[in-house]
């Protein structure tokens, strides 16, 4: 069965591995969090609206750039897929390996006075964000459908899904502390082995 912009399996693909991603913790979630903490969940918001600034510009950078590639280059845009699900299963097994080998408590980061600012600079000083939607995106684009509707519903799913969740974690900051640092070791591993998974998967649809 088909979606009119893209089918029901990759639609379903591409919302659980985004919703996987954006439930790893990370230095957002630490600073979001950090903000809800000392200032209430209104300063957690502005943080989110920051981080998903940030989050716009690395799409449409990686937008761009695998449009130009599916205009001119259809055997780099291949070759961008299997990379992609190469860096997905590294960045799984990094997630496994984290919640094994915990690392020595850190600080936590030093806030400014501008939420949206610290975090906009915090997430475009993230290339991660850029290379995991350069990984991602291609893992689902079907070029034989228009692009532009595709890159814009999986635009939505991506803001809806994080700015949620997001706010969630600044919520539970604002609420509790520390709640919403419980059993991040779990979360981890439950990201890590999902998106392991998926980057085999895309290999052997590949053909790999």
């Amino acid at each position: 069965m088909h979606f009119t912009i893209m089918s029901w399996d990759r639609l379903a693909l591409f919302v659980t591995a985004e919703l996987v991603f954006s439930l790893t913790p990370g230095p957002t979630v630490m600073l979001i969090s950090a903000y809800g903490f000392r200032g209430g969940f209104r300063s957690a918001l502005a943080a989110i609206c920051g981080t998903q600034t940030g989050n716009s510009i690395w799409y449409v950078a990686s937008v761009a750039g695998l449009g130009a590639l599916v205009a001119a280059f259809p055997l780099a845009f291949t070759a961008i897929r299997v990379l992609g699900a190469g860096y997905l299963i590294w960045l799984g097994a990094s997630e496994l390996w984290a919640s094994f080998h915990p690392a020595p408590e850190a600080r936590g980061p030093k806030l400014t006075r501008g939420p949206y600012v610290q975090a906009m600079l915090t997430q475009l000083g993230n290339p991660k964000a850029l290379l995991f939607f350069g990984a991602l995106l291609p893992q689902f684009i079907d070029t034989a459908r228009p692009l532009m509707p595709q890159y814009v519903l999986m635009f939505v799913i991506t803001f809806i899904g994080e700015s949620s969740i997001l706010s969630a974690y600044g919520w539970l900051a604002a609420a509790g502390g520390q709640r919403a640092a419980r059993h991040a070791a779990v979360r981890e591993r439950i990201s890590g082995t999902v998106l392991v998974a998926l980057g085999v998967m895309f290999l052997f649809l590949h053909g790999l």
